[in-house]
């Protein structure tokens, strides 16, 4: 489900590619901990932006 937010908000253009990754760098250890589910959801979005460039 998270990977499929993630793909509507993104081809949508409602968040930019820059706020996705700087979600995903800046998580302290208590977010990644609560969060490491939705982390591991969205990874093969973060590997096609990676490709994407």
């Amino acid at each position: 489900m998270a990977r499929l937010l993630f793909d509507v908000f993104y081809d949508e253009e409602c968040v930019r590619e820059a706020v996705f990754q700087k979600w995903r760098q800046n998580l302290d250890q208590e977010e990644i901990n609560v969060y490491s589910a939705m982390i591991d959801a969205t990874k093969d979005f973060f590997d096609w932006l990676l490709l994407a460039d």
